[in-house]
């Protein structure tokens, strides 16, 4: 196998774990627990060239101020922007329902009775179908690796299958073109069997994991699955510091 056939991850170490990086067509789940600082990871995958970041917990401003304290370049990222269209749903939403106060506070009872109003306005729904912002921006893009940081908000705005649906359908294109889909995800929160859906759907799988010991935590990092690679198997304790993560120790699991 040649260094031609893989996509780096940016992460001299991790692709060192992986034995040359990601296999070209393949999508990576990254599943962290909370405190695993996987958030950082999404932005430190987005290092090398030719990215596509889907940021869905933080603003795209707030991604670029985060890479730029590490030393990371972030002009060069094509951002789509999720959590700033949320916000401006939301603050639209609350604002028609402010107006529907200020409206219905000036009528006299009759009028209210006559319009049928009771109970409180209901906050707008999301005016964006997210899903489909995704599925259509993953399907045009010419970006070589795409992140999706993270699934999270999406499974709290869509049911299950929705989901699934949706990356399967990212899973397929991302095979055509050739590039590294990287899906972040919060473990131990969406069920086992969703989540065993999820490593189905996956070409390789990393587990963040943070373990305290006494007074001090541990943090490991662990490749669980690489489709046709079992030798890839294997963890490494990782820290991190003013670089962002750091492996040390890498074992494999043999």
């Amino acid at each position: 196998m040649t260094l031609d056939e893989f996509i780096s991850t940016g992460m001299e170490s991790l692709d060192k774990l992986l034995e040359g990086g990601i296999l070209k067509g393949f999508t990576t789940l990254i599943l962290g627990s909370p405190g695993s600082s996987m958030e950082i990871l999404g932005k430190q995958l987005a290092t090398t060239d030719s990215v596509l970041y889907i940021a869905t917990e933080e603003t795209k401003d707030e991604v670029a101020e985060t890479m730029n304290r590490f030393g990371w370049d972030s002009s060069k990222i094509d951002f789509v922007d999720m959590a700033s269209k949320y916000s401006q749903d939301i603050l639209s939403g609350e604002r028609k329902r402010v107006s529907i106060y200020e409206r219905r506070s000036k009528q006299k009872l009759r009028e209210l009775i006559k319009e049928g109003s009771s109970g409180m306005p209901v906050q707008a729904k999301d005016k964006e179908d997210f899903l489909a912002i995704v599925s259509n921006k993953i399907r045009s893009t010419s970006s070589e690796k795409i992140i999706i940081n993270s699934l999270d908000f999406f499974l709290s705005r869509y049911s299950q299958d929705e989901v699934l649906n949706t990356l399967h359908a990212a899973k397929v294109d991302n095979i055509e073109k050739k590039g590294a889909l990287f899906i972040i995800m919060t473990k131990g929160i969406y069920g086992d069997v969703f989540e065993k859906k999820m490593e189905r759907i996956a070409d390789c799988v990393i587990e963040l994991e943070v373990l305290q010991k006494g007074s001090t935590f541990e943090r490991f990092l662990a490749v669980t699955k690489v489709r046709n690679y079992a030798k890839k198997i294997g963890m490494a304790r990782y820290v991190i510091d003013s670089d962002g993560f750091v492996l040390e120790t890498i074992e494999r699991i043999i």
